[in-house]
């Protein structure tokens, strides 16, 4: 998931506790300026069963830069 730190699911928070309170349809918009971030996991799986035998969570922003 990529998006806004500051943010509530991707979008501006103000219009998201907006519909949440009111329960009225609001447009929902990406904030033009503001920190951004990526989330993701990395699965190692286990050929024969098909489970997960390691799971890795990935954080880039900020606080956690991405060092290749």
């Amino acid at each position: 998931m990529t998006g806004p730190y500051d943010g509530i699911l991707g979008v501006e928070r103000e219009a998201v506790l907006k519909r949440f309170m009111t329960s009225l349809p609001v447009r929902f918009e990406v904030p033009a300026e503001g920190r951004g971030q990526l989330n993701g996991v990395v699965i190692d799986l286990d050929k024969k069963t098909g489970k997960a035998k390691k799971i890795q969570r990935i954080t880039i922003n900020e606080d956690h830069p991405f060092y290749s």
